[in-house]
């Protein structure tokens, strides 16, 4: 990718990068960047049945989210917490993707230095 380009598309918001508007490129890179530098519970993934996956965002599709190092927790009765590893989620099953804001600031930050 041209840098200039790179550097001419960062002006769009954050918000509209997150609900997916603007170029796609750019949403692309801010992407690669986020699984590339995921460590830890970065990502919340609630699924139809009350469970939610915590995890580092491994790869994304238009049919499946892979999660590495995660952990399923169950809020439904009885609730409970389980390592799970590395877990492959179908997305017609998720409520909802969920991104810890500090981790998603910092690679905005480095996708606007770039």
């Amino acid at each position: 990718m041209d840098i200039h380009n790179m550097s001419s598309s960062i002006t769009e918001s954050k918000n509209n990068l997150l609900k997916g508007v603007g170029n796609a490129e750019t949403a692309r890179t801010l992407l690669e960047l986020l699984m590339n530098n995921s460590e830890g519970f970065n990502f919340k993934v609630t699924v139809n049945d009350n469970r939610e996956f915590y995890g580092s965002l491994e790869y994304v599709d238009k049919y499946y989210l892979f999660l590495t190092k995660s952990e399923e927790r169950y809020v439904g009765n009885p609730p409970y917490v389980r390592n799970c590893g590395d877990i492959l989620i179908p997305l017609k099953i998720t409520k909802s993707i969920e991104i810890e804001k500090s981790y998603f600031d910092n690679c905005y930050e480095k996708l606007k230095n770039m």
